[in-house]
């Protein structure tokens, strides 16, 4: 009798725990978007250089808090969209994106970003975005 108890005991502790897990699991990354209280709506674009062998992501829509920097917004989208994305944290500046370096596929060419098609040279922490604004990562000589 012991033994049917602790039985059924361990098959309803295993079903309420695959029932936890599950209502539990990570929605990070369609959450991360949800959360943004005050959104504006932005588009992304990653230009590869053509050794990297990736295609290009063109004008994708997301939303982003207002007053939103650059680097936020990027990092927001990276996460939504599971796309690594490395930051030098002592200087706010993109290192990488999506396994691409700086200087790893050329010698002196880093990651810069354009607003609405013009150059920014600011730190793209200091930047702070404005609603319809597009944003365009590429990589070129420093």
């Amino acid at each position: 009798m012991k033994k049917k108890l602790s039985i059924i005991f361990i098959c309803a502790l295993s079903l309420g725990l695959a029932v936890c897990v599950t209502g539990c699991r990570d929605k990070s990354s369609s959450s991360a978007e949800e959360s943004v209280v005050n959104p504006i709506n932005l588009l992304i674009s990653i230009d590869y250089p053509g050794r990297a062998n990736k295609p290009d992501l063109e004008n994708f829509k997301f939303k982003a808090e207002e007053e939103s920097s650059v680097l936020e917004a990027t990092e927001l989208y990276c996460n939504i969209s599971e796309i690594q994305l490395l930051v030098d944290t002592t200087n706010n500046e993109v290192q990488g994106i999506n396994g691409i370096n700086n200087g790893e596929l050329k010698k002196n060419y880093v990651w810069k970003y354009k607003i609405n098609g013009k150059e920014v040279s600011d730190n793209p922490q200091d930047y702070d975005l404005k609603d319809g604004d597009n944003i365009t990562w590429y990589y070129t000589k420093k």
